[in-house]
């Protein structure tokens, strides 16, 4: 890794340098993310470290990582992991790591390691009895596809002890979907992102290709939607991809205090009588209310996919979305986001 001077020749640079000053310039507005380059390059000129695997060690950057908001992650994803750094996954299981107490048992680690083999079963079900949202954790690992993009974002939440659906667990299917699922599309969605189903429930989540005869002005090719009310020849509800990933992460947190339970098996639905009275003037909905759409059967040109429960959070953080406009030309998300934004700020 290359340490800085204070008049860099940029004419003179190399290749990975020049990678390195362009990362740096682009992270100006991010001071806590420089901060973090600054101390990693403190740690090589001290000796203190030999490798930029080893940044994670220092207390110091260890605090900063924690400090970050979502953009600085997005900026740290974006420069400093290309350049080697750790990623953010790495830093949360060191950080986590070093708050844990670990008690004196007396034991030695082959003995420990014997009886858990032994009693794996037992403890894997008093476990589950406790805490009865890992049973359907557990078995729906198992009946995913073997390491399918949804199977491999469980495992890796699992291995964090992320269990319980929380803010906690939002972040973590965000970020993982954001370091990993980049190239997970549509295409993708319909082949593993759910049960195929030939008609709707109220209160639960559904992905589908979807071409209207008459478009709107703009329309979503691949609705990501929670049904909320329908009748033989249309449906309606809330698409995820009309709100920018923050907002939908902020949406989807409130909405399972509306759950009507909290094992997450594949019949847990979103009580919609409940939510649908507090939907149009509760302000914590309100990208709910303006991402409100309403769909025709016969328009549907694909299969329809289920999402399970436990898989809400991976389906609205990859990028399945895909708009168009009345004369179905293709628009970028981030103008359609912005539009939403703009209507909710105007009718606060």
């Amino acid at each position: 890794m290359a340490i800085l001077k204070s008049k860099p020749n940029i004419g003179k640079a190399g290749v990975e340098e020049k990678k390195i000053y362009k990362s740096l310039a682009k992270l100006r507005r991010f001071p806590r993310v420089q901060e973090i380059f600054k101390e990693s390059a403190k740690l090589f000129r001290d000796k203190e470290i030999s490798n930029i695997s080893e940044i994670s060690k220092s207390k110091k950057i260890r605090e900063l990582v924690k400090e970050l908001n979502n953009n600085e992650k997005n900026m740290y994803k974006k420069h400093l992991k290309k350049l080697g750094f750790p990623s953010l996954a790495e830093f949360r299981i060191i950080i986590r790591s070093t708050k844990t107490v670990v008690k004196k048992l007396g034991q030695r680690k082959d003995e420990i390691s014997q009886v858990a083999d032994r009693f794996s079963d037992e403890i894997q079900n008093v476990t589950e009895r406790k805490r009865p949202i890992l049973k359907t954790l557990n078995r729906h690992i198992d009946f995913l596809g073997k390491e399918s993009f949804f199977q491999k974002a469980h495992r890796a939440a699992k291995q964090e002890s992320i269990i319980e659906r929380s803010e906690r667990s939002l972040e973590f299917y965000q970020e993982y979907a954001l370091e990993y699922g980049m190239n997970f599309d549509f295409r993708d969605m319909l082949r593993e992102g759910g049960i195929k189903r030939s008609n709707f429930l109220l209160g639960r989540m559904y992905f589908y290709q979807y071409v209207p005869e008459i478009p709107d002005n703009t329309f979503d090719m691949y609705p990501l939607i929670f049904i909320l009310n329908k009748t033989e020849t249309w449906f309606e509800g809330i698409n995820f991809h009309f709100m920018n990933p923050k907002q939908r992460a902020i949406l989807l947190e409130h909405m399972l205090d509306y759950l009507n339970k909290q094992d997450y098996t594949l019949n847990t639905r979103i009580l919609f009588n409940s939510f649908n009275k507090v939907l149009s003037g509760n302000r914590k909905f309100k990208y709910g209310k303006y991402c409100y759409r309403k769909y025709n059967f016969d328009s549907i040109r694909s299969k329809v996919i289920e999402v399970h429960p436990l898989d809400w959070e991976i389906a609205m953080s990859v990028p399945t979305e895909k708009f168009y406009s009345l004369n179905k030309r293709r628009l970028p998300d981030r103008i359609v986001w912005k539009n939403t934004d703009v209507k909710v700020k105007r009718n606060q």
